[in-house]
């Protein structure tokens, strides 16, 4: 599976390709077919893969909704970032996601056109009502961009703001499955 948005194409990562991601980035990036970048994951991120890799291995049929998706800059062929998918959506209707761009590939609106993207997804199955997403109070970057998605404040802690995206009355598609 693919999702295609301008300038960007989202695909889940497998379970053998959360598995490698931990141990050989660069194999994960050749595996996908794009040009190594040198990338080393942070400790956070090898967890987030850990954790994913654990959700999928209980709910392989399931794992879109369980698993990190790969951002993937398509002029370049190069791995970007990960939107990290928390679940199917609960009975209240939400989806929680996460995400990531790597630090070259900041503030060039691809956090942004991926969320974007993969809410076209989420909203694309009736269950999904929202798309929910936590930020450090002091993430003013990540604020913007899901300002500009059009999500709320949901609820805040004493580190955390929690932002919620509803999903639109009329969908329109934000990004293609191919």
């Amino acid at each position: 599976m693919k999702l295609k948005s301008t300038r960007l194409d989202l695909r889940p990562l497998t379970l053998a390709q959360l598995s490698l991601a931990g141990l050989n980035y660069a194999g994960l990036e050749r595996d996908f077919g794009l040009n190594v970048s040198g990338t080393v994951l942070d400790d956070e991120m090898l967890y987030a893969m850990q954790v994913r890799h654990s959700k999928v291995l209980q709910d392989p049929l399931n794992y879109p909704w369980l698993t990190n998706w790969a951002v993937i800059q398509r002029e370049e062929q190069r791995l970007i970032g990960f939107i990290i998918l928390k679940g199917c959506p609960n009975d209240q209707g939400e989806v929680i996601v996460g995400y990531t761009i790597n630090e070259g590939h900041r503030r060039q609106g691809y956090a942004t056109e991926a969320l974007q993207c993969i809410c076209g997804w989420i909203f694309s199955d009736p269950r999904a009502l929202w798309v929910i997403a936590d930020t450090e109070k002091d993430n003013a970057a990540s604020h913007k961009v899901l300002k500009h998605l059009g999500a709320q404040k949901h609820r805040e802690t004493k580190e955390l703001i929690w932002w919620r995206i509803a999903r639109p009355d009329t969908q329109a598609p934000a990004g293609t499955v191919v």
